[in-house]
C-alpha cells in the first residue's frame, strides 16, 4: 500500500470510528417512546393557543431513565398534541442517558439543546459536548440527523481558535464506562 493509499485508508477507518461512536448515544435521544415525559420546574406557563409550554427556574425532563436539565425548557405540540419539538437552554443544558440494553451510558450539553422530532433532528448549540465510554466529540455545534445516523460538527465562526475536537479511546475490555 502507497502512502496515499494508507492516509485514505486511515481517514476512512477514523470516519467510520467516529460515526459508530456517536451513532449510539444519540439514539439514546427518544422524545416520542411511550414512556411519559415529566417536567419540574420552578416557573411553569401553558399556552394552547400557541400549542407551547414554557418551563423556566431550574428543570428536570425526565422520560425513563433519561434526564435533561436546564434553565429554561419549551415543548411544542404539534397537531397531533404530540410533542414535536424542544428547545433546551443553559449554563450549559445537560442530557445524560445511563447505559441501556440500547447503547452505553451518554452524557451530553450544550448552551442550547434543540430536539426535533419532525425532522428527526438534535441540535447541540455553542460549547456543544458529547460524551460516551469515555469518547468526547466538542464543537460550537453539533447536528446529529437521527434517520440518517449523521453527525455534523462546525467550529465557531467568530472565533478562529474555535475548532472541532474530538478524542476515541483505544480499544475497551467490556465497553462499558459510566463515568461522566
Amino acid at each position: 500500500m502507497t502512502n496515499p493509499e494508507r492516509t485514505r485508508h486511515a481517514w476512512r477507518f477514523l470516519a467510520g470510528l467516529l460515526l459508530s461512536s456517536l451513532s449510539l448515544p444519540l439514539y439514546a435521544f427518544n422524545l416520542d417512546s411511550d414512556k411519559p415525559i415529566r417536567v419540574e420546574s420552578d416557573n411553569a406557563r401553558l399556552d394552547d393557543q400557541e400549542g407551547t409550554a414554557t418551563y423556566t427556574g431550574s428543570v428536570r425532563v425526565t422520560q425513563g431513565e433519561a434526564l435533561l436539565t436546564a434553565d429554561r425548557v419549551v415543548l411544542f405540540r404539534g397537531e397531533a398534541q404530540s410533542l414535536n419539538r424542544m428547545e433546551a437552554t443553559g449554563e450549559p443544558a445537560t442530557y445524560e442517558q445511563p447505559e441501556t440494553e440500547q447503547g452505553p451510558a451518554v452524557y451530553a450539553e450544550g448552551r442550547t439543546i434543540i430536539y426535533q422530532a419532525d425532522e428527526e433532528r438534535i441540535t447541540f448549540e455553542r460549547e456543544a459536548f458529547i460524551r460516551q465510554q469515555g469518547d468526547t466529540f466538542r464543537g460550537n455545534r453539533i447536528v446529529y440527523d437521527v434517520a440518517e445516523r449523521v453527525v455534523t460538527a462546525s467550529s465557531s465562526e467568530d472565533d478562529a481558535d474555535d475548532r472541532v475536537e474530538m478524542t476515541i479511546q483505544p480499544g475497551r475490555d467490556s465497553g462499558n464506562d459510566n463515568s461522566n
